[in-house]
């Protein structure tokens, strides 16, 4: 037997024919080759897997509230929980605020960076940076004013439309019901029209001879975002689900502070149902 550290042979050891020789230095190189080919083939797929590109996230664990439970928190955010009502499938969204410090909140008329928001999780979903939209799934992003602009995902096929409708009426309709009966809303969906007055009238969305644009009137005079009362969202994600969606307010517990020019916005509070 042959010792590998000295290489040194023991001399009962009978030296190796040229024919032993070389069947062994056969075997040798063979068994390298596969070993070669092993490496290869372990790189080739590392490199192959890496290139797949990122699938549609399915490992979200979505935030269930209890039927008239305690609310939870949502993720990844300053302040925000997320509750059902007690009779169960209306979700409350309240005071969804998350800082990201690239805009100045005491001007109105700037976001606080952007959120996003997923249906299905009953959560906020992080972004890659304060202006980038995360790499996994999400529905609908909020942005513009008070953060009261509302953005469809539509790189999953997510899209959304709304109602002339009350969220009570709205949201008692069937998915097929709701979608066949909604208007396409525009990419961005937000701003309505603009009011001077403060009456129950400048709380609709709806006003003669106007053309519903958003979910908001802006009461010039104090400037202020005022939730309409009169107009459902609907958003159909990824994979058809439709969700009736209701905007309540833009401003932390619901209350504007400040007149003019409340500083407390970006506060989202509203409420969705899927249908």
């Amino acid at each position: 037997m042959k010792n590998y550290q000295t290489g040194a042979a023991r001399q009962t050891s009978a030296l190796p024919t040229a024919g032993k020789l070389s069947k062994k230095i056969s075997m040798f190189s063979f068994m390298v080759a596969l070993a070669a080919l092993s490496v290869l083939s372990s790189c080739k797929k590392d490199t192959e897997d890496s290139a797949v590109p990122a699938l549609k996230s399915t490992s979200g664990i979505a935030l269930a509230p209890a039927a008239g439970g305690s609310a939870l928190p949502l993720s990844n955010v300053t302040t925000g929980t997320v509750s059902q009502s007690a009779s169960g499938n209306v979700y409350s969204v309240i005071n969804y605020y998350v800082t990201q410090s690239v805009y100045n909140p005491a001007n109105p008329h700037q976001a606080n960076g952007l959120y996003y928001f997923d249906f299905s999780l009953n959560d906020n979903v992080l972004g890659s940076s304060s202006t980038t939209p995360p790499d996994d799934d999400w529905d609908i992003s909020f942005s513009g004013t008070g953060n009261a602009d509302i953005k469809a995902n539509t790189s999953t096929g997510t899209s959304v439309k709304f109602l002339n409708e009350t969220f009570a009426v709205a949201s008692a309709r069937t998915s097929a019901s709701a979608w066949s009966a909604g208007t396409a809303a525009a990419a961005t969906f937000g701003h309505n029209r603009t009011v001077t007055t403060l009456n129950s009238a400048d709380y609709l969305a709806a006003a003669s001879g106007h053309t519903i644009k958003g979910w908001w009137n802006y009461y010039f005079t104090n400037h202020q975002v005022l939730a309409t009362t009169d107009l459902t969202i609907l958003v159909k994600d990824s994979t058809g689900d439709v969700y009736a969606v209701h905007m309540q307010n833009v401003y932390n517990n619901q209350t504007p502070a400040g007149i003019p020019f409340p500083s407390n916005f970006s506060y989202l509070t509203f409420e969705y149902k899927k249908l």
